[in-house]
């Protein structure tokens, strides 16, 4: 995928996780028609180890018995804050253990002859698309192909690891968690990340906020010069859109 580490654990991936089923070959078919990155695991430990290491867009977990693993499995995910879509497939309706599921984190449960190639793909992408990509999982966000991890305080572009410091790590953090909306420079000058900054104020000018935005575009954007990530709105501010 285009501006993202080669061979990099941040690459935009699926985990199917079959755990036995006989319905596997059909699955991952059906899954690798969705034209991502397909990582197999046979058992819940071994998906337990692969989601320690790489950025999963979609969990997709098959199997005829839902046990104490598959609950734990999908709590751990889900308490990492991963933006996964995570599903579980099962043979059978079962309530108890479907509201369990749900309550495990999971996004959908899908059963019986739900599990075919149309309803499946197309519930799958359905998650994909409703899915704020915003929230981290293991401290680590994908943006417009761009990979930001948190833990180390770095952007990952065009296959080079860029540092992101001080008030430009806190700028782009403010903007990830204000999607969507325009922000001003009236709300960046009161909100905490300029208490001891040196940015001028919007009666003065406010001149040292369009230095900041545009060392921060220098690292997160293909194209600094034509940014798709972090846009201007003449007289309004700057929006972060999903």
């Amino acid at each position: 995928m285009d501006g993202v580490l080669k061979n990099s654990p941040y690459k935009k991936a699926a985990l199917y996780v079959y755990g036995g089923s006989q319905r596997q070959i059909y699955v991952y078919s059906s899954v690798k028609s969705l034209g991502v990155e397909l990582h197999k695991a046979a058992t819940i430990p071994a998906a337990m180890e692969m989601v320690k290491n790489h950025f999963y867009q979609l969990i997709l977990i098959d199997c005829d018995v839902v046990d104490k693993d598959v609950f734990g499995f999908c709590s751990t995910v889900r308490a990492g804050n991963s933006n996964a879509v995570l599903i579980v497939l099962m043979a059978d309706a079962e309530i108890n253990i479907e509201a369990k599921l749900f309550d495990s984190g999971v996004n959908d449960v899908i059963t019986g002859e739900r599990i075919c190639f149309r309803i499946l793909t197309r519930r799958v992408k359905a998650h994909l698309r409703s899915n704020s990509p915003f929230r981290p999982q293991n401290n680590v966000i994908l943006l417009n192909g761009v990979v930001v991890d948190f833990e180390r305080r770095e952007v990952h572009r065009n296959g080079k690891s860029h540092p992101l410091r001080g008030l430009l790590f806190d700028l782009l953090k403010y903007f990830l968690d204000n999607p969507n909306r325009i922000i001003s420079r009236e709300e960046l000058l009161r909100s905490s990340i300029w208490v001891d900054s040196v940015c001028s104020a919007p009666e003065d000018g406010g001149k040292t906020f369009d230095v900041n935005m545009s060392k921060l575009r220098k690292v997160i954007e293909p194209d600094p010069a034509k940014p798709q990530i972090i846009t201007s709105l003449r007289g309004a501010g700057w929006k972060l859109t999903t």
